[in-house]
């Protein structure tokens, strides 16, 4: 009895192992760096409502993030496109400009993320792409200093930071009620972000998006700071002093006209200090503080970073309100979170600090992001926005700055920040 039971022992044993192997197998069979190729076809799905728009020349980007192989690629009068690729994993983005309704330029972006091209398909791969829509905004945000600099006694400093808000239409914008935040986490994320799902075997990220920390207001009564077509609006996120003086490649940001992130509920100085006596009665208004941080933390590597306006019911009442809130997806944490939704987004940056990153905010506000690597880092760069050539010459001469919601086509990294020209 006892050698029966052994004997079956053996056989069910090397069953198992023989499943094992077989799945192994699978695995490795499904190894998508393996020698070899696909067609990738695109065929681009428009809104309703816009089907009808002209569809050749949108844009479309094919990146392999593992090594940073990258095709720029047309579509043709169908709004297709196809190219051969070698096995791997890929991320497409696309972005195209309708005809303009009412003076609204309409938006079409999309992004998609992980998508296999492996060897054990059968044929081509054919990916259909629903567009979203949304519009170039009035405020847009043109530039992001957060990399920080390096001071003369070869030190990195990052106490420095500021955003720059910049009226890119042919009307008066008004800074009051606008908000600004970051979007959770705080750092591009390594995988897809929680706040995200699976739909007919794509990645979509939620359409309302989670603030982190802190909300920030511009004070005023409707049209108390009015923003003239062309001017900007710099906010220092970080302690809003002279940096200059002992950090030459560093900024000045108490300068008259400037606004601050200050409140006295963040008490770490370094972030933090008195605001410049320039700079009296230029604090936006802290609406929500969601943490424990004594200091407002903005990612010095991958920060996505909102403008948005909250309507209606006022914004102080709007995150006020526990609905308005939401804890994390998947974990036990008891931070909560403002959820806003993306049609309230003025505009939205995402940056990466390599390309293998994930995205945490939506087509509709970006549909991919803005890159500076590591080696960028404390040497006083920043993210800035590209100048659409063709809307300035017809704005005559006034900057127009590309808008397109997708940054890898509207930014580019900056050699130095351009508040200090």
């Amino acid at each position: 009895m006892k050698k029966s039971l052994y004997i079956l022992f053996i056989f069910a044993f090397v069953g198992l192992l023989s499943s094992c192997q077989q799945k192994l197998q699978d695995l490795i069979d499904e190894n998508p760096y393996k020698t070899g190729s696909r067609k990738l076809n695109i065929n681009l799905i428009y809104p309703e409502g816009f089907e009808d728009e002209v569809k050749a020349g949108a844009e479309v980007t094919v990146l392999n993030p593992s090594n940073g192989a990258s095709y720029n690629l047309v579509t043709d009068n169908q709004g297709k496109v196809s190219i051969e690729l070698q096995y791997g994993f890929y991320r497409v983005s696309v972005t195209d400009k309708g005809t303009p309704v009412s003076g609204a330029i309409p938006i079409f972006n999309r992004s998609v993320d992980q998508i296999r091209l492996i060897d054990t398909l059968k044929g081509d791969l054919t990916l259909n792409i629903e567009l979203i829509l949304s519009y170039a905004g009035q405020l847009i945000i043109k530039e992001i200093y957060y990399r920080g600099c390096t001071g003369p006694d070869q030190k990195t400093f990052q106490y420095d930071k500021y955003l720059a808000i910049y009226n890119n239409s042919d009307d008066v914008a008004y800074l009051d009620s606008v908000c600004f935040g970051t979007v959770e986490p705080y750092n591009a994320p390594t995988s897809p972000t929680a706040w995200s799902y699976i739909k007919d075997g794509q990645r979509v990220i939620r359409d309302t998006i989670p603030i982190i920390e802190a909300v920030w207001q511009f004070p005023g009564t409707g049209k108390s700071y009015p923003l003239q077509p062309g001017e900007q609006a710099v906010v220092a996120i970080s302690a809003a002093v002279n940096h200059t003086i002992l950090r030459p490649q560093s900024v000045n940001l108490d300068v008259p006209g400037y606004w601050v992130c200050y409140n006295q509920r963040y008490t770490n100085a370094n972030y933090h200090p008195s605001p410049g006596p320039n700079l009296v009665g230029r604090w936006l208004d802290l609406l929500w503080k969601g943490g424990t941080a004594n200091a407002y933390p903005f990612s010095v590597s991958s920060p996505a970073t909102v403008i948005f306006r909250i309507p209606e019911i006022g914004a102080q009442a709007y995150v006020n309100d526990p609905a308005n809130r939401s804890r994390k997806p998947g974990t036990t944490s008891a931070t909560e979170y403002i959820m806003i939704p993306s049609a309230w987004v003025l505009d939205g940056v995402e940056s990466f600090d390599v390309t293998t990153k994930n995205k945490r905010l939506p087509a509709s506000i970006d549909a991919s992001y803005a890159l500076m690597e590591s080696a960028d880092g404390y040497q006083g760069k920043t993210i800035h926005r590209k100048i659409d050539p063709i809307a300035t010459a017809i704005a005559g001469g006034r900057i127009v700055y590309m808008d397109t919601n997708n940054s890898l086509n509207d930014f580019y990294v900056r050699e130095s920040q351009s508040i200090k020209e």
